[in-house]
């Protein structure tokens, strides 16, 4: 399946206005009503998937000023399909002065399936951009499949991030070992422009990196997803993650820590293990 969506927002007289919002099956963008200045879309899934062999493209446009958050209505089960990689491709691009937050739920990668997953951003310079991806390497008692994540991050021309990881039994030896996820079936990674002036520090399953560019890299390994979402807004398993109305952005990124509407079941533990760069190439 091959399918595409446009989700583009404008500034018009002081409030943000979704201009264009259009998607094909299983890519349904959904405007939906909130309190505050951020517009939000929600995409909903109009069918299973993605499976092996789909071929899914997404862009958001975000002209100077405005404000959007982007959501998932639920987590995604990457399951085998044909047997080749299932592909997503998600372009952000956010005019002077605006906001975006590309905030979806968990993927999913089933026993034998394979997900590859593209990030380009182009924020301008005094645009602030918040982009969350978390990865659950297979289902419960299950191996997980194979997933490949690149992020590409250009300000002005300039790059400010490239990254790409690899998690699987396709991924370079010792994946999951302590060089890599150590063990966690969960990887959680926030990537938020400019940096907040509160951050987290990194910690045993936490890695805080700052970007020399401009930003912070946060990257998380845990056993379920409530312990990475809470690792990643810098707070324990058992205390709720603070908000930094200093940065609405990452006030913004706490809150859905908080609030994830869908977990998928992974299997609980309480130590956290420690992420490290191996799987990163």
């Amino acid at each position: 399946m091959r399918a595409t969506a446009l989700v583009r927002a404008e500034l018009r007289h002081g409030r943000t206005v979704l201009t264009e919002l259009r998607g094909q099956v299983p890519l349904l963008p959904r405007e939906v009503s909130v309190p505050g200045g951020v517009a939000e879309v929600v995409f909903v899934g109009g069918a299973a998937g993605p499976i092996g062999g789909d071929d899914l493209a997404l862009r958001v446009e975000v002209g100077a000023g405005a404000r959007l958050r982007v959501r998932t209505a639920a987590a995604a089960v990457i399951l085998i399909g044909d047997g080749t990689p299932a592909r997503q491709r998600v372009d952000l691009v956010i005019g002077a002065g605006g906001l975006l937050e590309w905030l979806p739920e968990p993927v999913v990668v089933a026993a034998r399936a394979a997900f590859h997953s593209v990030v380009r951003a182009e924020p301008a310079p005094d645009a602030d951009l918040l982009v969350q991806e978390t990865l659950v390497l297979g289902r419960v008692d299950e191996p997980c499949g194979d997933a490949l994540s690149r992020w590409d991050v250009v300000v002005d021309g300039r790059p400010v991030l490239r990254q790409q990881s690899g998690y699987g039994p396709a991924a370079h030896p010792g994946w999951r070992g302590p060089a890599g996820t150590a063990g966690g079936t969960v990887v959680a990674t926030r990537l938020t422009l400019p940096a907040p002036p509160d951050r987290p520090t990194s910690a045993p399953g936490r890695a805080v990196c700052d970007l020399a560019g401009g930003g912070l890299l946060v990257t998380v390994t845990a056993r379920d997803t409530m312990t990475a979402h809470r690792a990643l807004a810098g707070t324990s398993a058992s205390a709720p993650a603070p908000a930094t109305p200093a940065a609405p952005v990452a006030a913004l990124a706490d809150q859905l820590s908080r609030a994830t509407s869908s977990e998928p079941a992974v299997p609980s533990n309480n130590t956290s293990p420690v992420p490290a760069a191996a799987a990163v190439r």
